[in-house]
């Protein structure tokens, strides 16, 4: 038996999204809710976007919101109905303003009407936005709207992002862009609006800022995150320090092997394999593309520096990187005999692959 989803937003956050249900949030209120909903991470978008529609109960099916009376059609029960309401008059509700309404009172409702279950809605927050998110969440917000469900809510996204993007902060940016740069391929409903956000990341700020999340985090899978952001030739420049400093050994090895093999590859999407024509079974397999990448280093100091990592994982990948590049070294004899003691099988494996075939027998 699976384990229940454990909710993203917090009970405060919660309880104050559920007021929203039977009265209008005044300024204060709202900042409150904006402020604690853009302390969430980015990566909690798709989840906190359905807690959020749900505990603030906003949607027009939600009848708490539009209170309303049926009126009988009978002419004797209109009669006596009106008796029963002058005798035992019912408590005057308070009119509840509808969701345009108060959008168009209030622009910040926007960022909250992001996640509302019309269509309409959406599209309208999305036209109010003329300021850039300032935090990780509500620009994954943004994206999480590029692929939304309805086409002209993603039209809408895409002249938001034209709007605001130029502002958008670069840490803002690069936080974002951990999690939805590996996104391009697994959100199934946008095809070019996805476009839209090379601009932002290929900032040289964002990178910069980027590449210095990816150099300290120590935990995280971020290896996807820096291969999916070699699609911008400006991360280059940050490959040197990645494979020097970068604390984890994935982000070590995929600069080394960039930097060694000057080529810069990442995920293209997804191509399909035959494995049996005859019986239908194929198997999707992910597409790369490739760019050259350029570097002022040798590549036998690379090679050097790489294969006395503290990793086991860097070494082997720079030395199957030496493997493929060994024309271009010299006098390969020190790496060859450093790779073959190596104390680690897989790396020793490989420096007694590059002994036992010699460069003058190939």
């Amino acid at each position: 038996m699976s384990s229940p989803v454990r909710p993203i937003l917090s009970p405060s956050l919660s309880a104050k999204l559920a007021a929203l249900a039977n009265r209008p949030a005044t300024n204060r209120e709202l900042q409150d809710i904006l402020a604690e909903l853009a302390a969430l991470p980015a990566h909690r978008i798709v989840q906190a976007s359905r807690e959020i529609a749900r505990d603030a109960a906003i949607g027009w099916w939600q009848q708490e919101k539009r209170p309303g009376q049926l009126v009988p059609k009978h002419r004797a029960r209109v009669f006596f109905q009106r008796i029963r309401d002058q005798l035992w008059p019912k408590s005057a509700h308070a009119p509840f303003p509808p969701d345009r309404e108060l959008l168009a009172a209030n622009a910040d409702f926007a960022w909250l009407f992001l996640f509302h279950p019309s269509g309409y809605l959406r599209e309208a927050a999305l036209f109010h936005i003329t300021t850039p998110p300032t935090s990780p969440f509500f620009l994954a917000a943004l994206a999480w709207r590029l692929n939304d469900w309805v086409g002209p809510v993603r039209q809408a996204a895409k002249k938001c992002f034209k709007r605001v993007s130029a502002s958008i902060a670069a840490n803002v940016a690069a936080d974002a862009a951990i999690y939805l740069l590996e996104r391009r391929f697994i959100w199934g409903r946008w095809s070019d609006e996805v476009a839209i956000l090379d601009p932002l990341f290929a900032r040289d700020d964002v990178l910069s800022a980027l590449a210095l999340q990816l150099e300290r985090r120590p935990t995280g899978g971020l290896s996807g995150c820096l291969r999916s952001a070699l699609r911008y030739p400006g991360i280059d420049q940050h490959l040197p320090r990645l494979a020097t400093t970068a604390v984890q050994p994935p982000i070590r090895a995929i600069a080394y092997q960039c930097l060694i093999s000057r080529k810069a590859s990442w995920p293209a999407g997804f191509d399909w394999v035959w494995l049996d024509k005859v019986y239908g079974l194929r198997r999707r397999i992910p597409k790369l593309d490739s760019r050259s990448s350029e570097s002022n280093r040798p590549v036998a100091d690379l090679i050097a520096e790489g294969i006395r990592d503290r990793s086991s994982f860097v070494r082997k990948i720079v030395a199957d990187a030496m493997i493929v590049e060994r024309s271009q070294i010299e006098d390969e004899r020190a790496l060859v005999s450093q790779l073959a003691s190596d104390r680690h099988p897989a790396v020793r494996s490989r420096g007694e692959f590059l002994v036992r075939h010699p460069r003058s027998a190939q």
